[in-house]
């Protein structure tokens, strides 16, 4: 079902109802236009309310799923109805798309004995893919037109000439696909976990010095990307901001300097030079990247909602908790609906949709008649991924549940939390990298001390505050997602919770 719904939201109906064409995908009335209407409004996300739309029982059966793989196989047949003409003849990613229905049909006609028309669209299509750089379609072309050439025309000239071609362009793909299996190695530790990991950035810089020579050989869009996506791994997975930033300016000039619009990379860049700015506590610099750029991005694709994460931080770090709340309500139907996104993208917007419920309820935002009540198992059935991130993700997490049983004084279960945490901080949060955050848990930890009394905390809490203020957030050895308010503000905030009265366990 999930699969259906993400080719729903790629196809252009509308476009396809206009030229008439709609007509020869689903029949108008039928039991496949229902449930496709259906899954468009969202009235249907799953078999269960597929079923029971079509033949009033929750239970999929044959009938049901014989219809919903009839759908399935109509809408990918349709993809080639499009009319994939670029409005943009410059965009690297229209082009692509345009490249592989040509090449598609190109290979059509060939298994249908068109070889004429078909080498003629395969030599046309060969000086796109040449100017944007479709190494591995390039290849595929120049295969074909070399053993047409060399076996079927018996044309020794062309043939010798894409005989040459093939094997420069075999060459590139390897160092191509070298560098992507390189990269790819990397990010595969980053995904579902948040922790600073140095050794990653030595294999980094490893991974980098055995590509050197294959970047100064080739200036291809694929190889040099990699080799700057690697150049970024190697220093922000030990936070080292300000050289990360280095790298993305770098990277920028390089993919503008294209003769063709490369949006995906100046995205992928522009994000990171964000997250540089917010850690380098550059908030003017980042609020204009976010500002100036930010037209880049479609709205709602992955790229997009990393954008906007970044920019939630820039708005916390900066006070502007309203912007920070508008955002997170642009971002909620997307994160709400579609099935097709990582289950990391989806648990990161829930972690940050509680820090602003946490504003509301210190009143330092008004309540909003949008935002869902904060429910703690609720919350943390929804977050199982980032439940188990005990060096990243979890401590927020953790200091989330104590935040909001302190703004509900509901000081014996705050108890309970903060002994918890008191062992969790011994066992996990012992490493440099996450002294910040070992310090405002045991800043926490003062509060019970304390009794709940304020100014018994202030008193108890000066020199553990004196120790955060001597590490600030530019220069703490941790991952950027995880102090999404400043720890310094975070404390004063619940400082202004406390009052001037001692709580004891057993007393109301």
């Amino acid at each position: 079902m999930e699969s259906i719904i993400e080719l729903i939201n790629l196809l252009n109906v509308g476009r396809l109802k206009q030229n008439g064409a709609w007509s020869s995908v689903i029949e108008p009335g039928s039991k496949m236009e229902l449930l496709f209407n259906a899954m468009v409004s969202g009235e249907v996300q799953n078999d269960e309310s597929g079923a029971k739309l079509l033949y009033g029982t929750a239970s999929a059966g044959s009938k049901y799923l014989n219809v919903k793989d009839r759908l399935r196989n109509r809408l990918l047949n349709s993809i080639f109805l499009f009319d994939f003409n670029n409005n943009n003849p410059s965009n690297r990613h229209q082009a692509y798309v345009e490249c592989n229905r040509r090449w598609s049909v190109a290979m059509v006609l060939q298994a249908k004995n068109a070889k004429r028309i078909a080498i003629e669209e395969l030599e046309s299509l060969l000086e796109v893919t040449d100017h944007f750089e479709f190494t591995e379609l390039s290849l595929s072309i120049v295969s074909a037109l070399r053993l047409h050439y060399g076996s079927v025309q018996g044309d020794s000239k062309r043939y010798m000439h894409y005989r040459e071609r093939f094997q420069h362009l075999q060459m590139v793909w390897l160092r191509e696909t070298k560098a992507e299996d390189l990269y790819t190695h990397l990010v595969a530790h980053f995904t579902n976990s948040k922790t600073t990991k140095s050794d990653i950035s030595d294999l980094a810089a490893q991974y980098y010095r055995d590509l050197e020579a294959d970047l100064l050989s080739d200036n291809t869009f694929r190889l040099q990307l990699c080799g700057f996506l690697i150049q970024t791994v190697q220093w922000s997975s030990i936070n080292d901001y300000r050289q990360t930033a280095v790298v993305c300016e770098e990277a920028i000039a390089f993919f503008k300097s294209k003769p063709f619009d490369s949006n995906l990379p100046q995205q992928i860049f522009y994000y990171q030079l964000l997250v540089c700015c917010i850690q380098m506590r550059e908030f003017e610099r980042g609020a204009a990247i976010y500002e100036g750029y930010a037209a880049l991005f479609e709205e709602g694709s992955f790229n997009w909602l990393k954008l906007q994460e970044s920019y939630y931080i820039l708005c916390m770090h900066t006070r502007a908790y309203a912007q920070a709340r508008a955002t997170c309500l642009r971002v909620a139907p997307y994160t709400r609906i579609h099935n097709s996104l990582p289950a990391h993208i989806v648990e990161m917007w829930k972690i940050y949709e509680a820090y602003v419920q946490f504003l509301e309820r210190v009143g330092k935002l008004p309540e909003s008649e949008q935002s869902v009540k904060f429910r703690q198992a609720r919350f943390l059935n929804e977050i199982p991924l980032f439940s188990k991130d005990k060096r990243g993700m979890n401590i927020p997490i953790l200091v989330l549940q104590i935040l909001f049983s302190i703004s509900d004084h509901d000081y014996a279960k705050t108890i309970d939390r903060i002994e918890a945490i008191d062992k969790y901080c011994g066992r996990y949060l012992t490493k440099g990298d996450n002294f910040r955050s070992n310090c405002f848990i045991k800043l926490l930890l003062t509060i019970p001390a304390a009794s709940f009394h304020r100014e018994g905390v202030l008193r108890r809490s000066e020199k553990l505050l004196e120790q955060l203020h001597s590490v600030p957030l530019e220069v703490a050895y941790q991952t950027h997602e995880i102090e999404i308010i400043p720890y310094e503000d975070l404390w004063e905030l619940v400082m202004g919770d406390l009052e001037n009265k001692i709580y004891k366990r057993g007393s109301k």
